[in-house]
């Protein structure tokens, strides 16, 4: 008999990949459907970073490594901060993981207690609540503008004595939305007055568009006295499946982390380190190569979605994501969801996945080549005209 512990109640499916496995079973019967759910690059990850994990591999470095860290991938990853200006240690200030999702757990595992409130800017990624309350903490949502810009008086009215955590995404998931720095700036003043830690998930910033450049939170807080920096390496590096994430904080925080893994994951796969420095000290040319891409989609699915009769849609500045809202249509996020999949083969991700107050909104990713969206988006705009 099968024994759930209470545990297990605030640890959901995932909603990202509900639909991508109800697409999966459509196409296994012979159904042609357009992926617009899942956020991963549609790139393969560059060949330098493939040898390199080969060469790590004909090398026999296959065994247990440092919990915090190949030594050289901690030094790529400052030195990379260090050429933008940023400095911290990396003996003592970064640790490996096996992904940004790892580090971002083990950052609030670290540093919030049960009871502990956590702002999280909505939209955002629903794993932040996931682990928020895995590790006893409450989320608490923060709605940003119709633009899905910093509200700065809907995040001041939301601290109070409960709050410990803020979580910030900035490009972000699902919006493609950015922060700048003087809203960074504004974030860092309200950290130090209510003495709270700022959770910057940091893993879009070089998917960014028009130009825009986007500050760490690291230029900010120097110190990290009130922020643990999250990024890693799938989306920039399109290495999704190779699981290389890194967190950057003071040594406090850096070190309860490192307990953590020790006890837990152990390291991050040695081999993969190896790739992770070639990574960040070879050709980076992928990335431009990748960004060129989505910008030329991203202009191409915003422009379609905002010719659908009651469609509005916000222009992302990064990321590979759109939001539009549907709110015009009268459905909800799961149904309408629901309906473009099995009625018109297009897959999304319901909004309220990403927060209640967005049950109106549809996640599509543009992650993907320019066929599909030509021929997806030109199917949910057919089917919507259906329902007028």
């Amino acid at each position: 008999m099968a024994w759930p512990s209470h545990h297990m109640e605030r640890i959901p499916a995932s909603g990202t990949l509900k639909m991508f496995d109800l697409a999966n079973r459509l196409e296994a019967e012979g159904k042609k459907v357009y992926h617009f759910e899942v956020g991963q690059p549609d790139f393969d990850t560059p060949e330098n970073i493939i040898k390199a994990a080969k060469n790590a591999l004909d090398a026999g470095h296959t065994r247990y490594i440092s919990a915090r860290g190949h030594p050289p991938l901690r030094k790529a990853i400052a030195d990379m901060y260090t050429n933008r200006g940023m400095d911290f240690d990396p003996e003592k200030q970064v640790i490996v993981t096996p992904g940004a999702k790892m580090a971002l757990f083990g950052a609030i595992l670290s540093t919030i207690d049960r009871g502990d409130d956590v702002l999280v800017l909505a939209p955002a990624w629903p794993t932040y609540r996931v682990l928020t309350r895995t590790a006893g903490g409450i989320p608490v949502d923060v709605s940003t503008d119709s633009d899905y810009r910093l509200d700065r008086e809907s995040l001041k009215a939301a601290l109070n004595k409960d709050v410990r955590g803020l979580v910030i995404n900035s490009p972000n998931n699902p919006t493609g939305g950015v922060i700048n720095k003087d809203d960074l700036r504004f974030i860092h003043d309200l950290a130090i007055d209510h003495d709270i830690v700022v959770f910057s998930d940091e893993i879009y910033e070089e998917l960014v568009y028009d130009g825009f450049k986007q500050p760490s939170m690291l230029e900010i807080d120097p110190a990290l006295e009130h922020t643990v920096i999250i990024n890693g390496f799938s989306k920039s590096y399109a290495m999704t499946g190779w699981r290389l994430g890194y967190a950057i904080g003071n040594e406090v925080t850096i070190d309860s982390m490192v307990r953590i893994q020790q006890n837990t994951t152990s390291c991050a796969t040695s081999f993969v380190q190896y790739a992770g420095v070639e990574a960040l000290e070879g050709d980076q040319s992928g990335i431009e190569k990748m960004r060129k891409a989505y910008q030329k989609r991203r202009n191409r699915i915003v422009d379609m979605f905002c010719d659908i009769e009651g469609v509005g849609c916000v222009n992302p500045a990064g990321a590979f994501y759109v939001f539009p809202d549907f709110s015009y249509y009268g459905i909800s996020s799961a149904t309408l969801a629901e309906m473009l999949l099995l009625k018109v083969g297009v897959t999304s991700v319901p909004g309220a996945v990403f927060g209640t107050d967005y049950d109106s909104n549809l996640r599509f990713s543009f992650a993907t080549d320019m066929d599909t969206i030509e021929e997806g988006v030109s199917r949910v705009g057919e089917y919507l005209q259906t329902l007028v």
